[in-house]
């Protein structure tokens, strides 16, 4: 029989920071599954006290492994014992192996060590998903750590976010994170511009990109606010009136919504006049 770990003992419902023990989080975090002297690499999902599931490319294990989960800053590495309780190998093209374990035997060291790890990542002082992507991650891995990712936690990143999470932000299609992301404070011209540029950013953060005083000269930014789908129509009416006539005709050569191009041609009849 499994003995209780110590950290365990007395609680029912919740853990010492308050967090449901059947909690499952999405983790996303690096993790290393031991066989022999060999260490496949891979990643955590669904992680709670009780298991996780492995995926990746993933090797044919014992019915018992041992694994290793790595906080996403790599600064904790928590080694287990578990038990396969269920397995996914040589799916269809394209898929990934999966390995779901159930954890066994926890002495207090490895207990102690997985509350840590859970706590960092329930608490949301790192992005666990966002942070296992490397350098050369492809879109399609990108968007899979977003949606491993909770909304509420996107949002929180996105307005302190640094310029890696940032550019990695970018690429969400939830507009309460774009919001979220117009809004932080070290965002540079550039981004802002990118920013811009997106169809799905929603009108809040259109509206707050054309009213930071940091761009408010920038004319690049306002070309590409009036030609986005979502500006809205007293906006748009604003920024063509602080436009002279070099810009008008360079907004022109846009694609543009049809009520802001009738605007600009008749704003630009006028300084013609």
């Amino acid at each position: 029989m499994s003995r209780v770990p110590g950290w365990a003992r007395g609680m029912r419902g919740k853990d010492r920071s308050g967090i449901p023990r059947g909690h499952r989080f999405q983790a996303g975090i690096p993790a290393l599954l031991h066989s022999g002297d060999t260490a496949t690499k891979c990643r955590a999902l669904n992680l709670s006290r009780s298991g996780v599931l492995l995926v990746g490319s993933l090797p044919e294990p014992p019915a018992d492994v041992h694994l290793t989960l790595i906080a996403p800053r790599g600064d904790l590495r928590v080694r287990l014992r578990g038990r396969i309780a269920r397995r996914d190998l040589g799916g269809t093209a394209g898929e990934e192996d999966s390995i779901a374990v159930e954890f066994v035997e926890l002495d207090p060291a490895e207990a102690d060590g997985l509350e840590t790890l859970l706590a960092r990542l329930i608490e949301g002082t790192a992005p666990g998903p966002l942070e296992g992507l490397t350098p050369e991650a492809a879109p399609h891995e990108i968007r899979r750590a977003l949606d491993a990712t909770p909304l509420a936690h996107r949002i929180a990143l996105a307005s302190r976010a640094g310029p890696r999470e940032r550019e990695l932000l970018r690429q969400d299609v939830q507009p309460s994170v774009l919001d979220a992301l117009s809004r932080n404070p070290n965002l540079l011209l550039a981004e802002a511009r990118a920013l811009a540029a997106l169809p799905t950013l929603p009108a809040s953060a259109i509206e707050h990109l054309a009213a930071d005083l940091r761009w408010s000269r920038d004319e690049e930014l306002r070309l590409l606010l009036l030609a986005h789908p979502r500006t809205p129509a007293p906006l748009a009416d604003r920024l063509l009136g602080e436009l002279r006539a070099v810009s008008l005709r360079r907004l022109l050569q846009r694609s543009l919504p049809g009520p802001v191009r009738e605007k600009a041609v008749k704003r630009l009849r006028q300084l013609a006049r």
